[in-house]
């Protein structure tokens, strides 16, 4: 009994040390972004999450600056990171920005890419900085190979025929029960006289 209440009481120190812990991280973090929240960056992926080798796609990024007082300029730099960190595409400019500027960026996958998760980075600093504001989206890259490539065309084009066969066979079973108009009133005729 001792021993049960022993282990459950280092449970409960080590989730209040966990809370405490986690408590100071969301702290430091609201401090760190009240220090730079008149500067912001947010990005979306335009064509989805998914994307193979070779594959260009778009972002929409949107530069926010809180302490508009004219016109500045801002440095934005993007990174394709895998998951262990390696830079695997990079790519820098200066833009100008008064309140809100938004802007398309266009990007292409090495062929040589390998498939797994990859994290598109993006940060937007003061010329000097002083400010900054950092945001970032996930994305996956998944090879086909051209044998999965030509089974898929397969299984297409084999439910493309099926679909059109089934049309097909419903228009022509359709068109054999259309009726005349004088049909009709024959058929209703002879089902009055019964």
């Amino acid at each position: 009994m001792t021993l049960r209440y022993g282990f459950a009481h280092e449970i409960r120190k080590i989730k209040s040390s966990l809370f405490l812990l986690l408590f100071i991280l969301v702290a430091l973090v609201y401090i760190v972004q009240g220090a730079n929240a008149s500067l912001e960056i947010s990005i979306s992926l335009v064509e989805g999450d998914v994307f193979g080798p070779g594959d260009s796609f778009h972002i929409i990024a949107e530069i926010r600056n809180r302490e508009a007082q004219g016109r500045i300029d801002v440095i934005t730099t993007y990174g394709i990171l895998d998951l262990d960190g390696y830079v695997v595409l990079s790519n820098s400019k200066t833009v100008a920005v008064e309140t809100k500027s938004s802007f398309s960026e266009e990007f292409t996958l090495p062929t040589s890419i390998v498939e797994g998760t990859y994290i598109l980075m993006a940060n937007v600093s003061m010329l000097d900085g002083s400010k900054w504001s950092t945001a970032s989206r996930s994305f996956s890259v998944v090879v086909v190979t051209e044998s999965e490539q030509r089974l898929i065309e397969y299984v297409m084009a084999g439910a493309l025929i099926f679909t059109g066969g089934a049309l097909f066979y419903e228009h022509r079973r359709i068109t054999k029960l259309k009726v005349s108009g004088n049909d009709l009133k024959k058929f209703i005729g002879e089902k009055d006289r019964k």
